[in-house]
């Protein structure tokens, strides 16, 4: 098949300047780069906060855990209602994970401040007994079915958990820090600060 002069004269041309094609090309995807990404130089800095949804929607994480407490306990099962005599103790392995429904966090903008003031929902508690197989009953003849045991462990570790401060202050601590990281960009963008309730 022959080639046609154009052809010919295109891939020449091509050839000869590869290395020129190249770099104007990059150039070309550096700035198409950056005004996807930062918008054109006369919108700098013309986004808002117009509503605490748009934050809500920045840290849209479902469920967040932000701290996680190990923990061997011994808890107790009752032989009644009335939890006056204990008919068994079962020891467990627990793992508790504190965090929030990232969706309850409200935002309360105030335009006239440039303040965003957050406020974190309670901190939820999630008990996962690690393995069953492990739990042990004392005395060991006890006739206590697995249901049971997994409920009075579950309990028992939150109940311990929740008497943590520690864990509590830390997850609080660092949601306030992944939150923060999340929303930062936004609020810088039109010189606002952000507030703890």
């Amino acid at each position: 098949m022959k080639e046609s002069r154009w052809i010919k004269r295109f891939t020449g041309f091509i050839t000869r300047h590869s290395g020129s094609i190249a770099i104007c090309l990059g150039i070309l995807f550096v700035i198409l780069s950056y005004f996807f990404r930062f918008g054109s130089p006369g919108q700098a800095g013309k986004t808002s906060i117009t509503t605490s949804s748009s934050l809500t929607d920045a840290i849209d994480i479902a469920e967040l855990s932000t701290a996680e407490f190990r923990y061997r306990g011994i808890a107790e099962i009752y032989k009644d209602e009335s939890r006056k005599q204990v008919q068994c103790r079962v020891c467990y392995n627990a793992v508790v994970k504190a965090g929030i429904d990232m969706k309850n966090v409200r935002f309360d903008i105030d335009p006239e401040q440039k303040v965003v003031s957050a406020t974190l929902p309670e901190i939820d508690l999630k008990v996962t007994i690690v393995d069953e197989q492990s739990m042990a009953l004392l005395p060991s003849d006890a006739d206590v079915g697995i249901d049971s045991m997994l409920k009075c462990s579950r309990e028992d570790a939150e109940n311990e958990a929740r008497e943590s401060e520690e864990l509590i202050s830390t997850a609080r601590e660092n949601l306030k820090a992944t939150i923060e990281g999340l929303i930062y960009p936004i609020l810088k963008a039109d010189g606002y600060a952000l507030s703890w309730n």
